[in-house]
């Protein structure tokens, strides 16, 4: 899909397209790339360190959770202008849930080097994107551990400043 425009996909993402202006989406868009998974390849494993998040172009994925057994279990199945891997890149949690592609995937990659450049230049987007991923959290919790407690901005803010 060489049609695809990062800056339009970052735009129609309401995590971003909340947060960042019209400039900082592109600085951002500027620093992701297209990347695409075939059928039965797993984009993310639950417990493992994220250093990137997906938008999701086209395709499908589906979503599992393992319970105390090591049983999956079916939570979500996400497709075209959905995301995976957020709370991960933004918090430096290790990754909630485990994601299989089930029909090939072309998805926008958004590393932790890309955000933390337009996060260097405004850092008051970390309050902006704590909110956000706040309310997602509450929406989310099936798919997402609880961090009960824990203020998300915080835990953003240390993870992108800690050397």
């Amino acid at each position: 899909m060489d049609d695809v425009d990062p800056r339009d996909v970052i735009g129609a993402i309401p995590l971003f397209a909340d947060a960042l202006d019209e400039a900082q989406r592109d600085s951002l868009a500027a620093r992701c790339h297209i990347v695409t998974f075939r059928k039965g390849a797993e984009m993310m494993t639950e417990g493992e360190f994220g250093s990137s998040m997906f938008a999701i172009v086209a395709g499908t994925v589906a979503v599992t959770v393992a319970d105390r057994r090591g049983a999956e279990h079916d939570v979500a199945h996400l497709g075209e202008g959905e995301i995976v891997g957020e709370m991960s890149l933004l918090t430096g949690a290790r990754r909630s849930a485990t994601v299989v592609v089930s029909d090939e995937v072309v998805a926008l990659e958004i590393t932790k080097v890309a955000l933390e450049q337009v996060l260097a230049r405004a850092p008051d987007l970390i309050d902006r994107f704590g909110a956000i991923l706040a309310r997602r959290q509450a929406e989310l919790d099936r798919v997402a551990k609880a961090h009960s407690g824990e203020d998300l901005a915080h835990r953003i803010r240390h993870f992108f400043t800690r050397r």
